[in-house]
């Protein structure tokens, strides 16, 4: 990145001030950000490419990832976390006249959305139907200008199913939801409840409040819509019973 080196790296709060944390977390994100600005660069070269060929006004143009980099946030290094630097991904979506678009014709949404939609989303954008055998939920409405409104999840589902070899990040299976109203609780298979935090107070991700008595009750409700999911999915994973 043109002007940049490690010494003008900014940290987030969760990342401990630890020399060799910080130090490779510093090598790491000056790598990341040069990769976002490459990333950007040639994102404008496809949107010129598309406006040569007379494409431009045809399409729609989404930009996500998979999963996301701890980047020394809790200490820890590249995916498989629970934490908000791991699953919390870019999702950008560009349209090809802004005016249908409607109220977010330029801005952010708060609806909960995962990689499970996109399908059945990009479906609804170009005016499809999507198939009753699909699995996710067609989103398109938020950005077009249409009277019906989708039924928005309360929850998105969060998961590792096995270990992956990255011995920086979380080396065990978990299972875990985000609700819509900023929560999210994390077990790990046949275990105590591992992590509760309250996203809108603690975006950072904190304060660990999966074993606090005060929030038992957010706790329990967490883990009976997580405990949901699993049977809707038809999900194997051992969910510990809560006392």
């Amino acid at each position: 990145m043109k002007g940049k080196s490690a010494g003008n790296i900014r940290f987030r709060p969760n990342v401990p001030d630890i020399p060799r944390i910080r130090e490779k977390a510093s090598r790491d994100l000056c790598g990341y950000y040069g990769a976002i600005e490459n990333l950007d660069w040639n994102v404008g070269r496809i949107v010129d490419t598309l406006q040569r060929l007379g494409l431009y006004e045809n399409t729609h143009i989404l930009f996500f990832s998979d999963h996301g980099d701890m980047h020394g946030s809790h200490g820890q290094f590249l995916k498989t976390s629970p934490h908000e630097e791991s699953i919390r991904i870019p999702l950008i979506l560009s349209g090809v006249d802004p005016t249908s678009y409607g109220p977010l014709r330029s801005g952010n949404t708060d609806a909960l959305c995962t990689n499970v939609d996109l399908g059945p989303t990009s479906l609804g954008l170009c005016g499809l139907p999507v198939p009753d055998s699909m699995a996710g939920r067609d989103l398109s409405a938020l950005r077009l200008n249409r009277e019906d409104e989708p039924v928005l999840p309360d929850s998105a589902y969060i998961q590792i199913v096995k270990p992956t070899g990255h011995p920086d990040s979380v080396e065990r299976s978990w299972r875990g939801i985000v609700s819509d109203d900023g929560w999210k609780y994390v077990c790990l298979e046949g275990g105590l409840p591992w992590l509760l935090f309250n996203l809108n107070e603690d975006p950072y991700e904190q304060a660990n409040l999966a074993l606090n008595p005060r929030f038992a009750e957010n706790r329990q409700k967490l883990h009976d819509r997580l405990r949901q999911w699993v049977r809707d999915t038809e999900d194997e994973f051992d969910l510990p019973n809560l006392v």
